[in-house]
């Protein structure tokens, strides 16, 4: 099967496959292992400063607060999230690209996946779903609903998971089934307990602990769907050492792609 070595350029053929006659998988485990501890790490600090740490400097309207916590935007958490989204990406961009030039076509959906999820990374960075509760009051009242952009969020939320669904029918397995159990933790998160933290509000519960605990674990599992989705595409790689260089390869549609 035709790859690009480590120089871009076109390698394969009977005798590398006979030098190394099994491929090898990218090390997506030790990635997402990676991805996750950080996550896990950041939400972790945001919670235990916040409840535990009586000092001002990390309560609501310290410093410590606006860096670390994962209700603030445009922080440490946030641009976390934000990177793995960009990561996730660049991963399916540069995975189209390596599917076009190793001739398993397929290009145009990696492509796609991988624009959507830039645009994930522009929303997360800019918070443009904010901008949804202005026409979102049209149909519903802050007094009702207090997170109101989720009466429009819900319904392009549930489009966007059709529409990444359906691109995935396209991928190998293996990345399709990290990719949609990605899409649908990080929905749970961004839309499913923001919904939950939302009715609290109509039941008064401020800044009580239970609603602190409900938003670092809507923002926990927003982070652990971008951990996954950014790994997914590293999955369909396959590489192959040889004389002079390392031989890359997707793995078609049908096929695993399991790496190590």
């Amino acid at each position: 099967m035709l790859g690009m070595d480590a120089q871009g350029r076109p390698a394969g053929g009977v005798a590398d496959v006979e030098r190394d006659p099994a491929p090898t998988g990218l090390p997506w485990r030790g990635v997402l292992l990676v991805l996750c501890a950080g996550s896990l790490l950041l939400v972790a600090s945001s919670w235990v400063t916040l409840e535990l740490v009586t000092h001002p400097f990390f309560q609501v309207g310290g410093g410590g607060h606006a860096y670390l916590n994962v209700g603030v935007e445009g922080n440490v958490p946030s641009w976390w999230s934000v990177a793995m989204l960009v990561a996730g990406g660049a991963a399916f961009l540069a995975a189209g690209w390596l599917s076009r030039a190793t001739g398993h076509g397929r290009v145009l959906t990696w492509w796609s996946v991988g624009a959507i999820l830039v645009l994930f990374a522009l929303d997360e960075g800019t918070m443009l779903h904010e901008k949804l509760y202005e026409p979102a009051q049209r149909f519903a009242s802050t007094d009702d609903i207090p997170f109101v952009w989720l009466v429009l969020g819900v319904p392009l939320a549930v489009a966007v998971v059709a529409v990444f669904l359906l691109l995935a029918r396209g991928l190998p397995r293996s990345t399709r089934q990290l990719l949609a159990v990605g899409i649908v933790v990080f929905f749970a998160g961004a839309v499913g307990l923001e919904a939950v933290a939302s009715f609290m509000h109509t039941r008064g519960a401020g800044q009580s602990a239970a609603l602190v605990a409900i938003y670092h674990a809507e923002e926990l599992l927003e982070m652990l769907g971008a951990a996954l989705i950014a790994v997914a595409p590293l999955r369909a790689v396959h590489t192959r050492r040889l004389e002079g260089g390392l031989l890359l390869d997707m793995a078609p549609a049908h096929a695993d792609g399991d790496g190590v």
